[in-house]
């Protein structure tokens, strides 16, 4: 399988094989740019299958591996794929559809979402049932943290700010596979959510929310908020098959209403369980699990929550070198507003925030 990755269009010339598949991945709000550069590559290989989604900022696989300086807001991973073992399928929150597979074979599956809803949760759960539980991974369009609906994703030439995309991967072909991680333990008991909104939440045990986790952990101060360090594991009728709990963030809270909003919907009867952060010990074991994923001739996609930067800060890009060396494949990725994926490899792939998600595709 060959592959490039391009962190600079310039470099066009260096191809030199005809890539079937190219995604793309481009900082909000430099959507101009990034139509131009594909415009060069669809002139360049003009029976490719162009994809990409939006960023907060770009990751990829040299030092620093973090677009610090925006000098790479347009990354791309151009891969030359048999085009019979793969399809393309857009859902759009509009209509209900079928997943356009064959039956009896076995399918991997990249997913880039525009926007998180109910439609989404429901593509998953279609997708455990119909290709795989753990098969397929994937993120939200990433934007800036406060602007959770501004993402886009690009397909057909077009940017799309609501629905998703699912690249189908013949795993008869080509090996997907790939693993969610976070840094946090869940403590305590299961509180139940007693009045929810879509993504805020107004009471936990018939008291106003916020009273509740502060009653538990303390007072809540914006610099804690703005570096993630009060995330929530949920359990919902989302996830219930799952024996993991995928994490949800804090976005914000309101003090005078007492609430609280997430990154992810929740309902009533939502189960919340406190989150504290891991010791050194149990984070160095995390990133040596990435060694699992290592295979020769593969390149991987990493999808990294917002959450994820805030919480690490500074030490984000010494938590890439680390994760790099364990890796050892190329990869490309974004910070993003959620990702999809499973726990651990016997688990469900789960709609989830402030993960690293990987995907490492090889060929057979």
């Amino acid at each position: 399988m060959n592959y490039a990755i391009l962190t600079n269009i310039d470099k066009i010339d260096s191809i030199d094989f005809i890539p079937t598949v190219i995604v793309g991945f481009y900082q909000c709000g430099k959507e101009k740019l990034f139509s131009q550069y594909t415009e060069t590559l669809k002139a360049r290989f003009p029976e490719a299958d162009i994809i990409g989604s939006s960023s907060e900022s770009n990751i990829y696989d040299t030092i620093p591996h973090l677009d610090i300086d925006e000098t790479h807001i347009c990354t791309y991973m151009c891969i030359e794929m048999k085009k019979e073992s793969y399809t393309l399928q857009f859902f759009s929150t509009q209509e209900k559809q079928k997943i356009l597979v064959e039956e009896n074979k076995k399918y991997g599956a990249i997913i880039l979402s525009a926007s998180y809803n109910n439609d989404l949760e429901q593509l998953i759960t279609m997708l455990q049932k119909n290709i795989g539980q753990n098969s397929f991974f994937g993120a939200l369009a990433g934007a800036e943290p406060s602007k959770l609906k501004e993402g886009t994703i690009f397909y057909n030439g077009e940017y799309i700010s609501d629905g998703t995309l699912v690249w189908f991967i013949d795993q008869e072909q080509y090996l997907l596979k790939g693993i969610s991680v976070h840094n946090f333990d869940p403590v305590g008991f299961d509180l139940e959510i007693t009045r929810a909104e879509g993504f805020k939440i107004f009471e936990i045990e018939n008291k106003p929310a916020l009273d509740m986790v502060e009653e538990m952990i303390g007072t809540l101060d914006p610099q804690s908020i703005a570096s993630y360090d009060h995330p929530f594991f949920i359990t919902s009728d989302k996830n219930d098959k799952s024996t993991e709990r995928p994490l949800s963030s804090m976005l914000s809270i309101d003090r005078e209403a007492k609430t609280i909003m997430l990154y992810k919907e929740v309902s009533n009867g939502d189960k919340l369980k406190l989150a504290i952060p891991f010791n050194r010990e149990k984070q160095e074991k995390q990133l040596r699990r990435f060694c699992d994923y290592t295979t020769s001739g593969g390149i991987a996609f990493l999808f990294v929550c917002v959450a994820y930067k805030g919480h690490w800060g500074e030490m984000e890009p010494i938590y890439l070198m680390h994760l790099a060396k364990n890796l050892r494949v190329p990869f490309v990725g974004f910070h993003s507003l959620g990702e999809i994926g499973p726990l651990n490899p016997q688990g469900f792939s789960l709609m989830q925030n402030q993960t690293l998600t990987l995907a490492v595709l090889s060929e057979k």
